[in-house]
């Protein structure tokens, strides 16, 4: 898995619940409806997991047609409510390096898709 996208997209917002993976997931179900092919990464997530809803790597994956795992790693999931740096400190885990995170960004399906998402 190393093929780069044709395209790929940087979504950043100001803060959470800002909507940023809730317009990834829109625009990237609407790439697939028109016969594209897309992937989106989230290199690092934090959740509660006693929150009933999906997080941000469910959502987009059901939106691309990956797994959860393919769109954040499992190693940078942290089931904590907290920045995920916090997040990694407060679970003992190791916090995530600048290289892990872009690692984890810069891994695409074999063959390339025509678009790809990158949510911070």
């Amino acid at each position: 898995m190393s093929d780069r996208p044709d395209r790929v997209v940087v979504v950043a917002g100001t803060g959470t619940e800002v909507g940023k993976t809730w317009c990834t997931a829109r625009i990237a179900e609407a790439w697939r409806a028109r016969g594209g092919t897309v992937a989106a990464r989230k290199p690092a997530q934090s959740f509660d997991p006693d929150d009933p809803h999906p997080t941000d790597a469910a959502v987009l994956a059901a939106a691309t047609g990956e797994t959860e795992a393919e769109v954040c790693a499992p190693d940078l999931a942290f089931p904590v409510a907290l920045a995920p740096p916090m997040a990694a400190e407060a679970l003992g885990r190791p916090v995530p390096t600048v290289a892990a995170l872009v690692a984890a960004s810069s891994s695409w399906p074999s063959p390339a898709v025509e678009l790809g998402f990158v949510e911070l």
